[in-house]
């Protein structure tokens, strides 16, 4: 039996962060997101990868607000630059609308992001401008669910 490599999209689960550790790593990966509103109240999810024996095994993480039974809002989302998988971001991305839309969630919102590369993520996941009529301000994105 051969051994997976690193960052293999076969060794990298995706899995809700409970723990404080996880919690801590997932936040140092999330510092320079552009998205930062995220607070005790929001759900952390990850892309961990299991080919690594390192303390710091997250591929990528999301923080997510719920704002309502159907209304979720993107808080924060990051890739480690360790992963040169461009998949990982839109996988992720896709993971967290798929858990979202099993509790009953109908859209998820983000808001403008500063950085040039979460922007572009959100657009490949399928993130699209708000419409006008919507609650979302100026430059917000949603991905219906």
């Amino acid at each position: 039996m051969t051994a997976t490599p690193r960052g293999s999209t076969a060794g990298i689960v995706f899995r809700r962060l409970d723990a404080d550790p996880e919690r801590r790593r997932a936040a140092r990966l999330l510092r320079d997101c552009g998205l930062d509103d995220h607070d005790a109240c929001c759900v952390w999810y990850g892309l961990c990868d299991l080919t690594t024996t390192e303390n710091d095994c997250l591929a990528g993480a999301a923080v997510v607000r719920s704002l309502g039974p159907t209304t979720a809002r993107m808080c924060a989302l990051a890739v480690s630059a360790t992963y040169r998988d461009p998949s990982l971001g839109r996988r992720l991305v896709c993971e967290v609308a798929d858990a979202l839309r099993a509790s009953g969630v109908e859209v998820l919102t983000a808001p403008p992001a500063p950085d040039r590369r979460v922007a572009a993520l959100l657009a490949r996941a399928g993130f699209v401008p708000c419409q006008q009529d919507q609650t979302c301000g100026s430059g917000w994105s949603q991905l219906p669910l």
